[in-house]
């Protein structure tokens, strides 16, 4: 049994297809889809339509992740007409509002059915516990060797556990069981140019069958979602959340959560409008002058003189 693990495709459609298109090849059995289809990059529409596509060629078992879960409850706010907590074209929320505005009721109606977390079950495999975050929340963070891991793993009933949301692949065993984390197809931490995912292969050790990961690395057009990031007007929606997460996917750096963090904590200082998402833009500037993060806008603008 070969299963393909993708997760965090954040509407990276090219990286998206990069890695089912390898595991077409390799000839994967089954798909597992953790959450964290869309946003971030400009192709939500794409990507939604091609994993709707797939599903219906393949077997796969999807759960929701945090973006997804934030679509719902933008919804909800919209209906209610609460417009302090509706998205604006600022660096807190435009890139959500962005990916929010190419979604259409089909969508919302998937995301809300999905389940935050499954057990996969069949018979003669060992059972793996699968979420994005953790099995109790899409947000959590599960990072490899942290106790949060270890104590989750003592609380579930399968031997295996496989999560994603940090965007950090990796594997760790403690007392016997086993966490896999699949990495990030689409906003890839430190492998730029690379999507991240993972084939999860049976075995047999000691006569016991057993679950080997193997953590790939399949390139794609990393240069082409970046320039589509700049000209498409993602950029100019949400300008330096879009910047920092342009810098990642160019070279694999991630500042993106200090960032936010930084110009919320300067908004506080300054005795500023701090409830998110109505921070005032120059927060974010000063924060992404202070995490080096560039200003593609100016670059581009450069090229085109």
């Amino acid at each position: 049994m070969k299963i393909g693990i993708i997760s965090d495709i954040h509407s990276n459609i090219y990286a998206f297809k990069a890695c089912t298109e390898y595991m077409e090849k390799h000839k994967c059995d089954e798909y597992f889809f953790l959450g964290d289809y869309i946003s971030d990059t400009p192709y939500t529409r794409e990507t939604m339509d091609y994993l709707y596509e797939f599903m219906e060629n393949h077997t796969c078992y999807l759960l929701r992740g945090n973006r997804e879960e934030y679509m719902l409850t933008q919804q909800e706010a919209r209906k209610k007409k609460c417009t302090e907590q509706m998205w604006i074209s600022n660096s807190a929320s435009g890139n959500l509002l962005y990916t929010y505005r190419q979604l259409v009721d089909k969508d919302f109606d998937f995301f809300r059915n999905l389940p935050i977390t499954f057990i996969y079950e069949k018979a003669g495999y060992p059972s793996i516990t699968c979420c994005h975050g953790s099995p109790a929340s899409s947000r959590e963070l599960l990072q490899l060797n942290e106790d949060p891991v270890k104590q989750w793993l003592e609380k579930i009933d399968t031997d295996y556990m496989i999560c994603a949301h940090t965007h950090y692949p990796g594997e760790m065993t403690y007392k016997n069981k086993h966490y896999f984390n699949s990495g990030s197809v689409g906003i890839s931490i430190d492998d730029a140019g690379y999507a991240q995912c993972m084939l999860l292969e049976s075995g047999v050790e000691n006569g016991t069958t057993i679950w080997k990961p193997q953590f790939l690395k399949v390139p794609y057009d990393n240069q082409k979602v970046a320039q589509d990031m700049i000209t498409g007007g993602l950029l100019s929606i949400a300008p330096w959340f879009v910047n920092s997460n342009i810098l990642t996917i160019l070279t694999g750096i991630d500042c993106s959560a200090k960032m936010v963090e930084l110009a919320e904590k300067l908004a506080l200082e300054d005795n500023a409008q701090a409830k998110w998402p109505h921070i005032d833009e120059k927060y974010f500037e000063e924060a992404a002058v202070y995490y080096k993060i560039p200003d593609y806008r100016a670059r581009n603008n450069e090229k085109e003189r």
